[in-house]
């Protein structure tokens, strides 16, 4: 009974995050996730698949980065597993070549899919790559409380450079003005993929998984 005409054109019309305003972003060398996907909205293209790793970040890419129709959007925590958002967003780029292929990914769903780097560069794949870089496993720190966490946080490590020693172009980002390498890729050639490490802030649980995980 909720797939209404009143619900469909309430969607197309209202309800979007980046209509929200935005919180402020001290300049503490970590960028809100709010603030980065946002920020990522309104610089690529309109024209994009979007693939999304599974974790405790995964809702900001979801809410913030706007996809042009259902199939641009490529959700792999369906799998109840984290480490195949690089891997799908491959898939998803040799499906649509015509499309912008972006994976959004937190660190540690990044370093389980790693080696799919080598096929990205391998393929020349013009792809974004976001990792959403807590320093952790943030759905066990943040919402796993009672419990020591000393196995699931992890040094401050330059993801940058690991992905460069692949092949890929790179850069980290800790605030919006980090993103101007990301304009000078998307003005090409597009030759290989751009990984960019936002280190991003990790004070606070994200409120979907709160809910997610309330009651077990």
């Amino acid at each position: 009974g909720q797939r209404t005409e009143e619900i469909a054109k309430r969607i197309a019309t209202e309800g979007r995050w980046n209509d929200l305003p935005l919180p402020d972003d001290p300049d503490d060398g970590r960028i809100d996730p709010r603030v980065l996907s946002a920020e990522l909205d309104a610089l690529l293209p309109a024209q994009r698949t979007l693939g999304v790793d599974s974790g405790n970040f995964m809702g900001y890419p979801s809410a913030y980065l706007a996809v042009p129709d259902a199939t641009g959007f490529c959700f792999t925590q369906a799998f109840q597993s984290i480490g195949l958002g690089l891997a799908t967003a491959i898939g998803a780029a040799l499906a649509r070549p015509d499309r912008l292929p972006v994976a959004a990914l937190g660190d540690g769903g990044f370093l389980m899919g790693i080696a799919e780097l080598e096929t990205a560069v391998r393929l020349g794949l013009g792809m974004l790559i976001v990792v959403y870089d807590d320093a952790g496993y943030g759905a066990e720190f943040h919402h796993f409380t009672d419990d020591d966490h000393a196995t699931v946080r992890f040094p401050d490590t330059d993801l940058a450079a690991i992905a460069a020693g692949y092949g890929c172009a790179a850069a980290t980002v800790r605030s919006t003005a980090d993103l101007a390498v990301l304009g000078e890729w998307l003005a090409g050639p597009r030759d290989r993929p751009l990984l960019l490490d936002a280190k991003v802030r990790a004070d606070a649980p994200s409120w979907w998984l709160a809910e997610a995980f309330k009651g077990h």
